[in-house]
């Protein structure tokens, strides 16, 4: 396993304690202050681009040559998109629940390394049209991972005001109201990225394969019908954060394939 590595390693280690020590500090009835999410997500954030930049360098090209470069790419991507639109959109505890899931992808990523490293895999020509297609498609996953995440916030305060007796974490999280347009956004933004990378590829001195096409058509049609039926017929909150939820899962299930 290559040296570098250990940067993997260390976001991972950032992540999961950003995650664990908000949770700790929840538990006692009190809420950890933003800059407690923010700066493990951020100092984690910065070993992880560190480390994509290396194996970028051994393969002389985008590292997403494997399932667990994919698996880090995935979870830099939730990462970049939490930093830059969490606090953007009002979102006080977005990072409770992204952190966990974001440690637990770069996780099983080392762990994947570790087994099974294949090296570098370098090309002797590079298609950017390639590139630009894999990137923005997997920036696009990280933006439904977030919505799925902020679906599942809204599952959460939906549950706690049904049970007429909330919790100190509930008096915590952004108003609904807040959370229900974040989730539209995160969708949207998401759609787009996905929209953009699927027009790169027709481009590529290579089509990909017919499956390929297939699943990622699939997954952008998902979103598509999600996005058009909550704009022009709106679904209760409640309902549309269901779908999103089980929109990333179909999502992320389809990574396997890819």
């Amino acid at each position: 396993m290559p040296e570098h590595s250990i940067f993997l390693l260390i976001s991972v280690a950032f992540f999961a304690a950003g995650a664990l020590l908000s949770t700790a500090i929840l538990r006692r009835g009190e809420v950890a202050p933003a800059w407690m999410r923010v700066a493990p997500a951020l100092i984690g954030a910065v070993f992880l681009t560190y480390f994509l930049e290396q194996r970028g360098e051994m393969h002389k090209r985008c590292p997403i040559t494997n399932g667990a470069e994919v698996l880090t790419f995935v979870g830099w991507s939730v990462a970049l998109i939490y930093l830059l639109l969490g606090q953007a959109f009002r979102l006080s505890l977005l990072g409770l629940f992204t952190l966990p899931v974001i440690a637990a992808l770069l996780g099983a990523a080392f762990i994947w390394l570790s087994l099974d490293d294949p090296g570098a895999r370098p090309q002797d020509r590079v298609d950017p049209w390639l590139e630009m297609h894999a990137a923005l498609s997997l920036l696009a996953y990280g933006g439904f991972g977030l919505a799925g995440i902020a679906g599942v916030m809204h599952m959460f305060q939906n549950r706690q005001l049904k049970g007429g007796h909330p919790s100190s974490l509930f008096y915590s999280l952004a108003p609904i109201r807040h959370l229900q347009i974040a989730l539209f956004r995160l969708v949207l933004i998401g759609t787009i990225l996905l929209s953009v990378g699927i027009g790169a590829a027709f481009f590529m001195q290579k089509s990909p394969s017919l499956v390929h096409w297939i699943i990622l058509g699939a997954v952008w049609l998902v979103y598509a019908c999600l996005l058009i039926r909550q704009r022009f017929w709106p679904l209760p909150p409640n309902r549309f954060a269901g779908l999103a939820i089980a929109a990333v899962v179909f999502a992320f299930a389809t990574l396997a394939v890819l």
